[in-house]
C-alpha cells in the first residue's frame, strides 16, 4: 500500500515529462509529440486508478511533505505535499481519463489540417494535465494556488494557440484578465488564512480538515479579526477563497471569458470545461468543505450564486446558433448546478455531479469537435442538419451526451442533478431562518433551469443531426477516424452508466445500498474526510439544524417528488425542442422573442458592461488616484526634497576652494561670535 502511494508524484510528473519532451524535440517525434503525451496521460490514469482501488479497498488515505520551502520555526512552514483522500482519488482519475481521450482525440482534430507548432499543442495539453494533476493532490492552500494560478496560465496558452488570428489571442487575454480578478480574492485568503491559524494545511487529525479542526478548538490568531467576530472573519475567509473559485469556475459575474474561450481548438474546450480550468474551483470548495461548513452566510451565498449562475446561463443557451457556443453556456450552468450543492451542504451530490459532468461534457465537446470536422470547422448548427445517418458514431455517442445533460433516466445526469435538487429541497425545508429561505429560492432557479437545459439541448441535437442538410458542407461531410470515434465511444457509454454509482432516489425508495459514491466519500476516518456530516454535530452553530426535520411529505415522498417533477420539467424542455426544432427545415422559433432574444443573444450585455466598468468608471477613477497620488503624495516628498536640494546648492557657493576666503570667514565668524558674547554678558 505505501508503495503506491508513494508513486502518487508519478501521477503529475508523467504529464511533466510529456511536456518538456514534446517541447524540445516535439518537432522531431512521429505525430509531433501526441504520442508522449498519450502515453503519459495513460500511465497517470493507470497510476490514479491503482491509488482510488487501494483507497477504497483499504479505506487509509495519504498525507505527506515531499519539499520543504520555508523552514519556520516560530511562524509557520512552507511545503510541497501529497494528500490523497477519496477526494482526490476520484478526481485523480477524471482528470487523467478525460486527459487521456483528449490526446487520442487531438490526433484526428489537430495533425489532419496542416496545423504548424504542434509541438506547442501537445506541451501545453502535458503542462495543463501536469498543473491540474497537482492542484488535486496539494496538501495545503498555498500549494494548491500555486498550482490554481499554473492551471490559468496553461489555459490562456491553449486558448490562444491560434495567435495570428484575431479571435483567439484577445479570449485568451479576457480569460486571464478575467480570471486573474477573481485570484486576487483567493491570494489575500490564503495571506488571511496563513495569519490567522498559522497553516494552510488541509488534512489535520484523521476526522477533521485541517482548518476547520483549529478553528472549533480555538487555535487561531484573534488579532487578524480588524475586530469582527470569529464567524463574521470566517465567513470573510471563505469568500476570499470563493473569488478564485467563481473566476476559474465561471460563476456570476466572472462567467464571461468562458463563451469567448470557443475560439481555442476543440479538444482544449473539452479539457478545460469537463476536468481542468472550470472544475478547479468546484474541487477547492469541495477540499475546503470542512471550514465552510462554520460559516453559514458563506454557504448561503454559494448556494444563491450557484442558483442564479444554473438559470442564468441556461437562458442564454436557448438562442445561440454556433454548436460549441451551447455547450460553454451549458458548462456554466452545470456548475452553477454544483455550486448549489455546496451552498446547499449537498457535498457529495457537488462531487458526484462534478464527476457525471466530466464524462458527459467531455463527450459532447468531442462530439462538437466531430460534427466541426466534417463541416470542415463551419460550426453554425444553422448550416447543418441531415448529419445522423452520415455519422452515425458521433450522432448515438452525442446522443448518450445529451441526454445526460438533459437530465434523463436513466442517463448520468439524472442521478446527479437530481441529487443537487433534492439537498438543495431538503435542507432548504429543514433549516429555520433565511438560510433555509436562500436554499429554496436557489433551488427553485436551479429547477427552471432544467426545463432550459432539456429545451437547448435538443435544439443542438435537433438543428445539427436531424432534418435535411442545409448547406453544400452537410450534404458531404469530412468522414472522422478511429481517434476521433474512439473517445466518443468510451464517452458514451460512460455517459449511459456512469450515474449507477449513485443511485439515492432509489435508494431512498427501495432500501438497497446503491449510493456506491457516498460510501466510497463517508468511508473511513483515517482517509482525511473533507465530508461535512462527519463532524456538522459539533459545531455549536450548525449551518443546517434542522436537516432532519420532518418535510410535509417525509423523506421517501420528498425524493420522489422532487426526482419527478424535475424529470417532469426535463421532458417538457425536450418534447418543447422536438416540437420546434424536429422538421425538415427548421426555422428559428426564438425570433418570436423580439427583444428578449436580443438581450438573450447580447448575454444580458454583460461584456458591453464590463466595458463600460473598466473604460467609464476604473479608468477617471484609476486617473483621479493617480492625480492624487502624483500631486499629493509625490508632492510632498518631492516638495521636500526640493527644500533640501535649495539649500544645498546655496549652502554650497560657501565652498570656493579658495584659502584666503576660508580665512576672511573664519575671522569675520570669530568677530562675530565675541561681538554676541559681549552683548549677551553684558545684558546678564
Amino acid at each position: 500500500m505505501a508503495g503506491i502511494y508513494d508513486l502518487v508524484p508519478a501521477i503529475a510528473a508523467l504529464p511533466l515529462a510529456s511536456f518538456v519532451i514534446a517541447l524540445f524535440a516535439g518537432k522531431d517525434l512521429p505525430k509531433k509529440g501526441a504520442l508522449p503525451g498519450i502515453l503519459a496521460t495513460a500511465g497517470s490514469l493507470a497510476l490514479s486508478l491503482a491509488v482510488a482501488v487501494t483507497v477504497f479497498t483499504t479505506g487509509e488515505g495519504f498525507n505527506q511533505n515531499l519539499y520543504t520551502f520555508v523552514a519556520g520555526q516560530d511562524t509557520f512552514s512552507l511545503h510541497l505535499g501529497v494528500l490523497i483522500d477519496p477526494l482526490s482519488a476520484l478526481m485523480l482519475v477524471i482528470v487523467s481519463l478525460i486527459a487521456t481521450l483528449v490526446h487520442v482525440f487531438s490526433l484526428g482534430y489537430m495533425n489532419d489540417e496542416g496545423e504548424t507548432g504542434l509541438p506547442r499543442y501537445y506541451a501545453g495539453l502535458g503542462l495543463f494535465t501536469f498543473s491540474m494533476l497537482s492542484f488535486v493532490f496539494a496538501n495545503n492552500i498555498l500549494m494548491a494556488f500555486m498550482f490554481f494560478e499554473l492551471v490559468g496560465l496553461c489555459s490562456y496558452l491553449l486558448i490562444g494557440f491560434w495567435f495570428r488570428e484575431a479571435g483567439p489571442p484577445s479570449a485568451a487575454k479576457k480569460a486571464f484578465l478575467v480570471t486573474r480578478f477573481g485570484d486576487y480574492f483567493f491570494l489575500v485568503g490564503v495571506v488571511a488564512i496563513f495569519a490567522t491559524f498559522g497553516t494552510g494545511a488541509f488534512a489535520g487529525s484523521e476526522s477533521f480538515p485541517h482548518l476547520a479542526e483549529l478553528a472549533l478548538e480555538g487555535e487561531y490568531d484573534v488579532n487578524t479579526f480588524f475586530g469582527l467576530g470569529e464567524q463574521a472573519w470566517f465567513t470573510v475567509l471563505g469568500l476570499l477563497v470563493l473569488g478564485g473559485v467563481m473566476g476559474k469556475s465561471a460563476q456570476f459575474p466572472f462567467h464571461t471569458w468562458l463563451p469567448d474561450a470557443m475560439e481555442g481548438p476543440t479538444p482544449v474546450s473539452a479539457l478545460i470545461h469537463a476536468a481542468t480550468m472550470v472544475a478547479a474551483g468546484v474541487f477547492l470548495v469541495a477540499r475546503m468543505y470542512g471550514f465552510y461548513a462554520l460559516s453559514p452566510t458563506a454557504l448561503a451565498i454559494i448556494a444563491l450564486v450557484g442558483g442564479f449562475t444554473a438559470l442564468f446561463a441556461a437562458t442564454m443557451g436557448v438562442v445561440k446558433q454556433e454548436l460549441k457556443q451551447v455547450l460553454a453556456y451549458s458548462t456554466i450552468s452545470q456548475y452553477g448546478y454544483m455550486m448549489l450543492a455546496l451552498g446547499s451542504g449537498g457535498y457529495v451530490a457537488a462531487v458526484f455531479h462534478l464527476t457525471t459532468h466530466a464524462v458527459f461534457k467531455a463527450l459532447l465537446f468531442l462530439g462538437a469537435g466531430s460534427v466541426i470536422i466534417a463541416m470542415h470547422h463551419n460550426e453554425n448548427m444553422w448550416d447543418m442538419g441531415g448529419l445522423k445517418d452520415k455519422m452515425p458514431v458521433t450522432y448515438w455517442t452525442f446522443l448518450s451526451g445529451s441526454l445526460a445533460l438533459a437530465g434523463i433516466v436513466p442517463f448520468a445526469g439524472f442521478w446527479s442533478k437530481d441529487e443537487v435538487l433534492y439537498e438543495a429541497l431538503i435542507h432548504g425545508l429543514g433549516t429555520e431562518g433565511g438560510l433555509g429561505i436562500v436554499l429554496l429560492a436557489a433551488y427553485a432557479m436551479g429547477l427552471l433551469a432544467v426545463f432550459f437545459t432539456g429545451f437547448y439541448t435538443f435544439r443542438m441535437v435537433y438543428l445539427t443531426f436531424h432534418g435535411e442538410p442545409r448547406s453544400d458542407i452537410a450534404r458531404d461531410p469530412e468522414p472522422v477516424r478511429w481517434n476521433v470515434k474512439g473517445p466518443l465511444a468510451v464517452l458514451g457509454v460512460l455517459a449511459a452508466t456512469v450515474g449507477f454509482i449513485n443511485m439515492v432516489p432509489v435508494k431512498k425508495v427501495t432500501g438497497l445500498e446503491i449510493d456506491y459514491l457516498h460510501q466510497f466519500l463517508d468511508m473511513a476516518p483515517e482517509a482525511y474526510l473533507t465530508n461535512v456530516h462527519h463532524y456538522t454535530e459539533l459545531l455549536e452553530t450548525d449551518a443546517f439544524a434542522g436537516i432532519h426535520a420532518a418535510t410535509p411529505l417525509g423523506e421517501v415522498g420528498t425524493v420522489a417528488a422532487s426526482a419527478a417533477v424535475s424529470l417532469g420539467l426535463a421532458l417538457a424542455g425536450v418534447l418543447a425542442a422536438r416540437q420546434l426544432y424536429n422538421a425538415p427545415q427548421p426555422v428559428e422559433h426564438t425570433d418570436r422573442l423580439g427583444r428578449v432574444k436580443t438581450i438573450l443573444m447580447h448575454n444580458y450585455y454583460q461584456d458591453e458592461y464590463q466595458v463600460w466598468l473598466a473604460r467609464d468608471v476604473t479608468v477617471p477613477f484609476a486617473g483621479v488616484l493617480d492625480t492624487f497620488d502624483q500631486g499629493i503624495v509625490d508632492g510632498v516628498v518631492n516638495g521636500a526634497s526640493s527644500v533640501s536640494r535649495t539649500a544645498g546648492r546655496q549652502v554650497r557657493k560657501l565652498q570656493t576652494g579658495v584659502v584666503t576666503n576660508y580665512a576672511a570667514l573664519l575671522t569675520l565668524g570669530l568677530v562675530l561670535l565675541l561681538a554676541a558674547f559681549a552683548v549677551v554678558g553684558g545684558w546678564v
